[in-house]
């Protein structure tokens, strides 16, 4: 029997009760293949945190079976530790497993790429860690390992999770309503420490996987690896031009746009002028009020993942495992 003992955490509630489907195939593959499995689920993420922080020290390693919150969750366990983070995607947006290249609602195919990389050397990839300023600041640090959304995009996100319809129209339903009622906000950043600027911005993103809003790629050359992030910023435009877009969003040509920018980051604090409030979304799900500041954790989770096959790694390290 093999001494390798891995944590199984899957999401209940993900994509209508899939990821737990999927989660006890998983499992059971693993069990077959003589992996010793600790089911860690629970009926909320916080039982499911505890139950994996108590026996996070006996892991080899920690896989979550669910969407983009549940990815962050697991990164949030087992960030600067030995412990390594595979995912098994079967939520609703994937969009982190889409940035690697990950096989999606095959549980199959999963298991055995987790398996596979069970002996393939580490791969270690940055996070992104979020901080509220002032009094809002959560019991426990924040973590997201694909990108945090500030601007439409996030009242985009807000309005996706509370719509009942189908997880595979909810993103564009939601651009369509919020569109309407939707002006520029009136940021403030600092950006590296420097001085504070004004930015009146429709679209305010902090990048490290830089693909979200099922498949929206926006920031095509973005790296999960090299310690920096990307700040996407999309202002100067009304809401014609910012509905005609979001299409080439999706196919990623977008960035040679004027009203686009995208630059390096390692920390942004951002806030907004006159009072405004708004709620960051990250992953897919709600963090932080406004004020906030978010950075780069270089290198803190080890992904359970095979480097040849991974998507969104820098070429040099790739090369140099």
């Amino acid at each position: 029997m093999s001494r390798l003992r891995v944590g199984l955490l899957s999401n209940p509630t993900a994509a209508q009760g899939t990821a737990h489907r999927v989660g006890r195939q998983v499992g059971h593959l693993l069990r077959l293949a003589g992996i010793s499995v600790v089911d860690l689920s629970g009926p909320s993420a916080p039982v499911a945190r505890a139950r994996a922080e108590e026996v996070r020290d006996s892991l080899t390693a920690l896989v979550v079976v669910g969407g983009d919150g549940t990815v962050s969750l697991g990164a949030e366990i087992v960030a600067e530790t030995p412990v390594r983070l595979g995912i098994v995607p079967a939520g609703s947006g994937n969009d982190f497993a889409r940035a690697l290249g990950l096989t999606v609602n095959d549980p199959e195919s999963s298991t055995r790429a987790l398996l596979h990389a069970l002996s393939r050397p580490v791969v270690t990839i940055d996070a992104i860690e979020i901080t509220a300023d002032g009094d809002h600041a959560p019991p426990h640090r924040s973590l997201a390992l694909g990108n945090v959304n500030l601007g439409f995009d996030a009242l985009v996100n807000a309005r996706a999770n509370s719509a009942r319809t189908g997880h595979s129209i909810r993103y564009t339903t939601a651009v369509l309503r919020e569109l309407p009622a939707f002006a520029p906000l009136p940021f403030w950043i600092e950006v590296d420490g420097g001085e504070r600027l004004d930015v009146d911005a429709t679209i305010l993103t902090l990048c490290s996987s830089g693909v979200f809003g099922r498949g929206m790629k926006m920031v095509p050359d973005a790296r999960i690896d090299d310690g920096q992030l990307e700040l996407a910023t999309v202002s100067g435009i009304g809401r014609a031009q910012l509905l005609r877009l979001f299409p080439k969003v999706f196919a990623g040509t977008h960035t040679s746009l004027d009203a686009v920018d995208i630059r390096p980051v390692r920390e942004v604090r951002v806030g907004l002028r006159h009072g405004r409030s708004l709620r960051a979304y990250a992953d897919g799900e709600p963090r932080a009020m406004l004020p906030l500041t978010a950075r780069v954790l270089p290198g803190a989770v080890r992904l359970l993942a095979d480097p040849s096959t991974v998507r969104g790694l820098d070429p040099v390290a790739e090369g140099a495992q």
